[in-house]
């Protein structure tokens, strides 16, 4: 589903010259009542301010992620050039195994994932 909802989105973007781009990773922090986590799809524009600056923003087209708790795996034009995995011929599938271990920020503080309301600024500025 959210894989869907992010091809809509960037099509729309596309439509009124926006760039746009799939990011696919996993919530480490997502609802619990949702189950473990699981892969997500994301949709990143760029956008630019009255000065002509752009970034990349993040946005969750179907609003059921946590973008502050994203571990990107893949970014590309749509979900044909972020697939997850393409097997030929026989194969067996393990169950992955992901760790991630939340780090102090200067303070000390642990920053709790949470849900927002705005896009979150995905290249570094």
């Amino acid at each position: 589903v959210c894989r869907d909802f992010a091809h809509l989105m960037i099509a729309l973007c596309r439509a009124v010259n926006l760039p746009a781009r799939m990011v696919s990773g996993m919530d480490y922090g997502a609802d619990p009542a949702l189950g473990p986590p699981d892969f997500h799809a994301y949709v990143e524009v760029y956008l630019t301010d009255t000065f002509g600056v752009g970034r990349w923003y993040m946005f969750d087209p179907s609003g059921t992620a946590i973008p502050m708790s994203f571990v990107r795996f893949c970014t590309g034009r749509d979900a044909a050039d972020i697939a997850f995995a393409t097997i030929f011929g026989n194969g067996n599938a393990a169950q992955p195994v992901i760790s991630i271990q939340a780090v102090p920020d200067a303070y000390g503080q642990l920053v709790l994932p949470q849900h927002v309301g705005y896009a979150l600024s995905t290249d570094g500025t």
